[in-house]
């Protein structure tokens, strides 16, 4: 993982990850590292394994598939809060193959193929997560 800040007057860091890298877990490196307390991700670039889930509401349980060789990461975003006293990532994807089909969801675990460029922007106000009863997941909001 190769880190650059921005520039000298922006609080956003440039994150480059090498093939091979795991993305969830570099991007918990990166967050205990920078003691962030909230972020927001935007990024792109290859994979070369995957796993992208659904939630499905009726179940109150993700369907996962995974999907293994080379594809476009056409683009991630996502947010970060401390939960349980730990960066948790929540990341979405969108992703194209050869046959220049999209398939996308929440990104569970990302192989890095050829490169990923991720622009993550720190937030000065702390996101929490709290368990919701009507969709069974914990969902953000801010810290009171």
């Amino acid at each position: 993982m190769n880190h650059h800040p921005s520039s000298a007057q922006s609080t956003n860091h440039l994150v480059i990850l090498s093939r091979g890298e795991e993305l969830i877990s570099s991007l918990e490196s990166f967050a205990a590292e920078q003691g962030l307390v909230g972020a927001w991700l935007a990024g792109l670039g290859g994979s070369m394994k995957l796993t992208l889930g659904f939630y499905d509401f009726e179940a109150r349980e993700y369907l996962w598939k995974d999907f293994d060789g080379a594809l476009e990461i056409v683009s991630l975003t996502g947010d970060m809060v401390i939960l349980d006293g730990k960066p948790f990532w929540h990341v979405h994807g969108v992703f194209s193959g050869a046959d220049y089909g999209a398939i996308s969801g929440h990104v569970k675990s990302l192989t890095i193929g050829l490169t990923g460029e991720l622009m993550i922007t720190p937030l000065d106000a702390p996101l929490t997560r709290t368990y919701d009863e009507t969709t069974g997941l914990k969902l953000i909001g801010t810290a009171s």
